[in-house]
């Protein structure tokens, strides 16, 4: 188990334990005749209403359930302030001692900042500086047990705590109070040596603002859009609606899909091709990326060569049925990869993509095999290196640039590493951007729009490459669409539409 993983079990234990142990604290209040009245009522209610908050707040941030679920959004913000009352009113009425209160009041009031400013987000507002800048910096903390996926997965939350206003009964449960007040107060520290950094990122991305489109008169630059979640099935009806509509409506030149294991065979795979038959007969780009299976760690571990053999069908049933014009034998090798199956050394990429694009190839000539870098260091170098050289088979060499927890300032370091391996070859091949995005729930959704404005401003003044993918329609199960939960198209949309409408123009 790697050590994400290890942490990410370990959180979600402790967010457990805070849940019953607001459960319970709600419960004995409730019973006790010498508690104010309007405690009770307080912390009554709060009580009540904390995990359904918690499934409305993960569950509002999905197209597939925000239209049902939005008008009820406003259901985790509220209960995340009724915390803050009733930890204010237990310091008041010296219900808790002072020395565990206040911290507590400080770690209950960093959630439902938070929260609201989410909710103002979703929203489509624009919330306040120091709100935004609390919210990237718990998403930081939380990027601590989970990694990337706490920039994008909405599941990731701080559970609240009630102030602990009754004496303990027993020596266990005293420890237990002293233990889940000690992680709330070390979260909150977290929290609090993230704020400065998620200052200076949120920030960052306003040098973003400026910037211009280089024109490409022989219209060989494409703009292209991912669309749909990452299909384990069929695509989902209504992203099928939304997103093939969505292209239409920015015009894109290209469309990408990410196909994971379970979806690459059988029915899933014919409804998936009848879905973009359309796209293909309006000449439009298909890029599609093989993604990972959901207990890949497990089926690597037990037989790396049974793993390899089984993606390389799984190409070998994509290239066949779907005819890609770019196919992507694995997402991210060296991020989404060993997230997902562990770290594998840049040979057993290099061995992979080679027998890949010999599949591939031997099935369709014409099908660009491409290979995408994303973390930007040694073991990227490496494979970078390999891909982009004349004799490799690969066809096409691409880039993930997404912002990170820094916000624009780690984006910024990708764009120079990235034009730096390109100037080591003075007749490069074909490059992409395949995935360009921000975080609009965590970072703000004019920054998302600054994030991507900047990659492209980035990618269509450099000659090698040919076009760029925006991460991604909308939100699924990653809160980084153009395509907000309720429906609501977000600004990156608008700006996209005017980069379309430039390039096309610089064309004619």
């Amino acid at each position: 188990m790697t050590a994400h993983r290890l942490l990410g079990v370990l959180y979600v234990a402790l967010s457990a334990a805070m849940i019953a142990w607001d459960i319970l604290m709600a419960g004995r209040i409730a019973q006790l005749r010498r508690i104010p009245h309007a405690f009770q009522a307080i912390t009554g209610i709060a009580g009540l209403l904390l995990v359904p908050a918690l499934v409305v707040a993960y569950t509002a941030q999905s197209l597939l359930y925000g239209r049902a679920i939005l008008l009820v959004a406003w259901l985790w913000p509220f209960t995340a302030l009724l915390f803050v009352l009733q930890t204010i009113y237990a310091l008041g009425r010296r219900l808790v001692t002072p020395l565990l209160g206040f911290p507590l009041l400080v770690y209950n009031a960093i959630i439902a900042t938070v929260a609201v400013t989410k909710f103002v987000i979703t929203r489509g507002h624009s919330p306040a500086d120091f709100g935004l800048a609390l919210n990237a910096a718990q998403a930081s903390m939380l990027g601590t047990f989970f990694g990337a996926p706490a920039l994008w997965n909405p599941i990731y939350l701080q559970v609240p705590i009630f102030a602990p206003s009754l004496p303990a009964r027993w020596g266990f449960t005293r420890l237990a109070r002293v233990a889940l007040a000690g992680a709330a107060i070390a979260m909150t520290a977290l929290v609090v040596v993230e704020l400065p950094a998620a200052v200076a990122g949120i920030r960052s991305y306003a040098v973003h603002s400026s910037d211009q489109l280089q024109e490409h008169p022989d219209g060989d630059f494409k703009l292209g859009l991912k669309i749909f979640p990452d299909l384990r099935s069929g695509p989902p009806p209504l992203a099928i609606d939304y997103d093939l509509a969505l292209a239409d409506t920015l015009n894109v030149d290209a469309i990408s899909i990410v196909v994971d294991p379970e979806a690459a065979r059988g029915i899933a795979l014919d409804s998936l091709s009848r879905s973009i038959d359309e796209a293909r007969a309006d000449s439009t780009l298909i890029i599609v990326a093989l993604g990972y299976p959901k207990n890949g760690e497990k089926e690597m571990k037990q037989s790396r060569e049974a793993y390899t053999v089984a993606r390389l069908k799984d190409v070998d049933r994509i290239a066949r049925r779907l005819k890609p014009d770019y196919l992507i034998p694995a997402v991210d090798p060296l991020e989404e990869g060993t997230r997902v199956i562990g770290d594998q050394t840049p040979q057993y990429w290099i061995d992979y993509f080679t027998r890949a694009a010999r599949v591939a190839h031997y099935i369709y000539p014409r099908i660009k095999v491409a290979i995408p870098m994303s973390s930007y260091g040694t073991r990227d170098s490496t494979l970078y290196a390999w891909a982009a050289r004349r004799g490799s088979p690969i066809d096409v060499v691409g880039f993930s640039l997404l912002a990170g927890f820094d916000g624009g300032r780690s984006l910024d370091t990708h764009l120079r590493v990235a034009q730096r391996w390109m100037r080591m070859f003075p007749n490069p091949k074909e490059h992409w951007v395949f995935a360009a995005g921000g975080y609009p729930l965590v970072h703000g959704e004019q920054n998302q729009e600054r994030a991507i404005w900047g990659v492209l401003a980035w990618a269509t003044a450099q000659a090698a490459i040919r076009g760029l993918v925006v991460y991604e329609a909308g939100d699924y199960y990653t809160v980084r669409g153009l395509r907000a939960p309720g429906g609501r198209l977000r600004p990156a949309t608008s700006a996209l539409l005017r980069a379309e409408k430039g390039l096309r123009s610089s064309a004619q």
